[in-house]
């Protein structure tokens, strides 16, 4: 999950077409599914422009947009932990790149692109053979665990 501090509920309640495209997001929060089921990633944050590398086995770009200057990076077990940095608020596009380096091991790359105004679409970029995006993408969810 990446979101602005200012998101109560970054969990996104994710449908079937959600998975099928591999992210679920609302504004200012984005879920990302992960290669991996199980196992630990290497998170890496970077501002600016994404570069295309040949090992990212998924690539997405989505609208992000940061109101408070912080921003935050949890996994779906992980609600306590301390991963946060400050942005300068505004509009980006928010790209996740991924690829797996061993049996339980993969490497995530988020990089934020300021924008002078919101990118309109979400995008992917780089399918790998678990995602079958439908057209067009799902560019809304619901809250998770909200009835």
């Amino acid at each position: 999950m990446v979101f602005d501090e200012t998101v109560e509920f970054p969990g996104c309640d994710w449908t079937e077409q959600h998975t099928a495209q591999g992210f679920a997001r609302r504004e200012s929060v984005v879920n990302f599914s992960t290669l991996l089921e199980f196992g630990y990633a290497d998170v890496t944050i970077n501002i600016g422009k994404y570069e295309p590398h040949p090992d990212h086995q998924r690539v997405i770009a989505v609208p992000f947009l940061i109101t408070s200057g912080r921003v935050l990076v949890e996994g779906p077990e992980e609600t306590d932990a301390e991963r946060n940095f400050t942005m300068p608020p505004g509009n980006y596009r928010l790209v996740a790149a991924q690829h797996v380096t061993a049996d339980d091991q993969e490497v995530i790359v988020l990089c934020f692109e300021p924008l002078t105004k919101a990118l309109a679409r979400s995008a992917v970029l780089v399918a790998d053979e678990a995602l079958n995006p439908p057209m067009p993408l799902i560019e809304t969810a619901e809250i998770a665990g909200l009835e």
